[in-house]
This record gives structure tokens, C-alpha cells and sequence, in this order.
């Protein structure tokens, strides 16, 4: 014990610079692991920001509300390694009458109205949500393996109109207690872009419509009417086209009013949708003059289908009058590859001869003058 003792009073106590200096040290160290941390950090940020603005240049990019939806599906999957890449939208809202052909079921879902509100969903621009056994009930079989999903509400809290779900089977991916800054600007660019993309598309569409009959105005054809037909409806395609003149229409307003013959002009189109396919360019000409353009028709379908349209027209009577119309049809060959403009004129100048002759007739001009 003495031995011990003697040892001890033989050690020399640090002075206080020695200690400082020990001190130093170790915040020395500490600071450098802290800004080696950072440094991580904002590398995995600059990394995050290069690949979100490459994302909102792509969406940017896209020419209409479809497109860009496809856009955003794929670059967020390819972009961010997530597994699950979902859209909600809401069918009466601004996007509800948008086609989205290009999209598949897995990715977009339609909701019906007031389902995003019910769930909550509007009341917050992102929530983020760890999954316990299947918790939110938008999810499907094909969803179990999901440890956590983002969910960025798009359009404002009063009117929503679509929910992005990002998913993911990492069950630390997206906790609550995440800062949400980074989702919640792609939700607002998302957002804006796709207003701004299907007010564009509507305005475009209103430019080309015709108010009354809801089908294409003259403005439709101007862009393709000197291009030869091929180059719209893709080489070797023939092309029918039905020119229709309402018979005594002028009369009938004089008669009747203008209401009665707007009456008519809309039981024509309702008409003619009844034997033609969704995509079928129906042009209102002006007055009472359409054009029904039919590609992959062959003659024989054309002729039964101009046929079916005169009879039935003749059946429908009109603030007491019965209706008649007069029906020029022309064809283009797959051979013969005219412009559109002259396919018209032909389909016309066949009208006027069903007119010459009568009325209430469909006359055939197979060819071009």
C-alpha cells in the first residue's frame, strides 16, 4: 500500500494546457465525423434535387395530361427505385373527361366523387404512412409487400382531383416523421403543370368544336386538309367519306324557328353516332352540312352504313315535320392516296347530285373528278 502511494505522488498532473489541448481533440473529432455526416447528407440531397428537377423537366415536357401522367409513372419508378407507382383520380373533377388511354389499370384508378375527401386525403398536401397489415384501404392483394407509402394530394384542399401514391416495401422509407418539403413541391409542380396541361387541352378542343352539335367545326380539318390522306390515316388505309345536307333546311327554319332547326341538326348527329365508331371525325361544314370521315371502311360497309343513316332520318319527324337528308359518299383507294380536301369535294359534289336528283338520296362517287 505504501509502495502504491509512492507510485502515485511519482505521477505528474496534467497541467491545464495539456488538458485543453485533450479537449480540443476530441471536439476536433467529434466536428469532423459531424461534417463528414453532412457532407453525406448533402450529397444524397444534390443527388435527390438533380433527379427531382429532371423529373419536373420531363413532366414539363409532356404535350398533354396523359402524357404526362405516363411520364410521371415511369420516371418516378425509374428516378427513385420505388415499388409501387399508383394514380388516383377523381372521375368529376377538372381531369374526369381527360382520356387516359394509355394507362393501365395497375397504374390509374378512377374515384368517384367526394372519395378523396372522405378519406381525408385533402385535408394535407403529403402523408406519410407506415403500412400494418394493409391500413389504407386503396390498396390491393397485389400491395402486401408494402412496408410505408407517400400519398401527395393534387389540386387544392377545396377541390382535390387526384391522389399520387408512391410506395415502397422498406418499412423505414416513409415514417411520419419525415420532413415532407421534398414531396410536397413535386405534389404542387405536379399539380400545376397538369391544370395548366388540361386547360390548355380544353381550350384547344373548344377552338375546334362545334358548340351546337358537339362535333368537329372547319377549324378540324384546316391542319391536314392539303395533306395527302396517308400521312393522317397511315399508308394503304382507304378512306370513306359522307358529305350530308339536310333537305329543305331552310325552310324548315323559316317555318319552324331556329330552335326547331337546331332540333334537327342535333337528331342528324345523334343520328349518325348511332352506326360509326367513337373516333370517326364527325366536321359540321357550316349550316346544315357535315362530313363523316371513315378510314378502314371498305365500299360495300360504307354504303350500308349511309343507307341506315338516310332511313333512319326519314323516320324522325321534327316540331311535326318529317326530317330527309340528301348523302354524298367518296372513296379513296389505297392506291389512289388524294389529299383530304379532294376527298370532300368528291363526297360534296355526290350530294348535290343525290340533291339534283330528288333528294333524300345517297349517291357514290368513286373517284375523284
Amino acid at each position: 500500500m505504501a509502495k502504491k502511494d509512492a507510485d502515485n505522488a511519482h505521477e505528474k498532473p496534467l497541467d491545464f494546457n495539456e488538458r485543453r489541448m485533450q479537449a480540443l481533440a476530441k471536439e476536433n473529432a467529434q466536428l469532423r465525423d459531424y461534417v463528414s455526416t453532412m457532407m453525406e447528407r448533402l450529397r444524397e440531397n444534390d443527388q435527390l434535387f438533380s433527379r427531382l428537377f429532371a423529373l419536373e423537366a420531363s413532366v414539363l415536357a409532356a404535350g398533354d395530361p396523359e402524357d404526362m401522367c405516363f411520364t410521371l409513372l415511369r420516371e418516378l419508378r425509374s428516378q427513385f427505385s420505388l415499388d409501387m407507382v399508383r394514380i388516383w383520380l377523381d372521375r368529376d373533377s377538372i381531369i374526369g373527361s381527360t382520356p387516359m388511354h394509355a394507362l393501365s389499370e395497375q397504374d390509374l384508378i378512377w374515384l368517384e366523387a367526394g372519395e378523396i375527401q372522405n378519406m381525408g386525403l385533402a385535408k394535407r398536401n403529403v402523408w406519410l404512412l407506415q403500412l400494418k397489415g394493409g391500413n389504407f384501404p386503396w390498396l390491393q392483394e397485389r400491395d402486401n409487400d408494402l412496408g410505408s407509402i407517400a400519398l401527395l394530394r393534387l389540386g387544392s384542399k377545396e377541390k382535390p382531383f387526384g391522389i399520387i401514391g408512391l410506395g415502397s416495401n422498406d418499412k423505414e422509407r416513409f415514417k411520419p416523421e419525415q420532413s415532407t418539403d421534398f414531396l410536397a413541391h413535386l405534389a404542387q409542380v405536379i399539380s400545376l403543370s397538369l391544370e395548366h396541361a388540361i386547360s390548355h387541352q380544353r381550350l384547344a378542343r373548344l377552338a375546334i368544336t362545334d358548340a351546337l352539335t358537339n362535333t368537329h367545326n372547319r377549324r378540324f380539318l384546316q391542319p391536314h386538309s392539303h395533306q395527302s390522306l396517308s400521312s393522317w390515316f397511315g399508308k394503304g388505309v382507304m378512306v370513306a367519306a359522307m358529305y350530308f345536307d339536310m333537305d329543305d333546311f331552310k325552310g324548315l327554319n323559316d317555318r319552324l324557328g331556329h330552335a326547331a332547326g337546331d332540333d334537327a341538326l342535333t337528331e342528324l348527329c345523334s343520328t349518325i353516332r348511332r352506326y360509326v365508331r367513337a373516333q370517326d371525325p364527325i366536321i359540321r361544314m357550316g349550316g346544315d352540312e357535315f362530313v363523316l370521315l371513315l378510314p378502314s371502311c371498305d365500299t360495300e360497309k360504307a354504303k350500308q352504313i349511309g343507307e341506315k343513316i338516310r332511313a333512319d332520318i326519314s323516320q324522325l319527324t321534327c316540331h311535326g315535320e318529317t326530317l330527309s337528308v340528301s348523302i354524298g359518299l367518296a372513296f379513296s383507294s389505297a392506291e389512289d392516296d388524294m389529299t383530304l380536301n379532294d376527298l370532300v369535294k368528291t363526297a360534296d359534289k355526290a350530294m348535290y347530285v343525290a340533291k339534283a336528283l330528288g333528294g333524300n338520296r345517297l349517291e357514290c362517287a368513286a373517284t375523284k373528278d
